[in-house]
């Protein structure tokens, strides 16, 4: 058996090893949280987007507008299927629409679109319902914090958006 002074202070470097583990453990679960967030955030909104393009895309466009809310026998107001057909049918584009981009709005997730010869488009996925329409605009025009400007201008890698005047 030691004596007293062998186990002097042996308790406090194992509290302190217990506590620097414990740091470090909340320290990787934040990250990992942070890192779920910003993954795990828009993919319901993604994959209703993706839902309607593939129906677009394979020609389901009976489908397709279901997936935009609309039946023919209740059509939207103002866009019935005549009018989805001339925005997505096979006349519209020359080939299959892709997603370009997505930025992420409060109530909605705005997700660009595009397909080869037809003009970029704009979609909204609203985030209580997962319904889809036609975007006000290809982006946020919310105040938030643009993290791919910041970089891109931090580290010189683009251009500064220029203000509208």
């Amino acid at each position: 058996m030691g004596t007293y002074l062998q186990q002097y202070g042996a308790e406090d470097e194992r509290r302190g090893r217990i506590i620097k583990r414990i740091i470090i453990a909340v320290a990787i679960l934040i990250v990992l949280a942070i890192a779920a967030y910003l993954i795990f955030h828009n993919y319901s909104e993604k994959r209703t987007a993706s839902r309607f393009l593939d129906q677009v895309n394979a020609h389901n466009y009976r489908e397709a507008y279901r997936e935009w809310g609309c039946t023919e026998q209740h059509p939207c107001p103002n866009y019935d299927f005549n009018r989805f057909m001339e925005d997505w049918g096979p006349k519209a584009a020359a080939g299959p629409w892709k997603i370009a981009s997505t930025d992420s709005c409060k109530s909605f997730l705005t997700v660009n679109v595009q397909a080869p010869n037809a003009q970029l488009q704009s979609l909204s996925v609203e985030r209580d319902n997962l319904g889809l329409s036609f975007a006000p605009s290809p982006e946020c025009q919310e105040r938030k914090w643009r993290w791919k400007q910041f970089f891109a201008r931090f580290f010189g890698h683009g251009e500064a958006p220029q203000r509208p005047r």
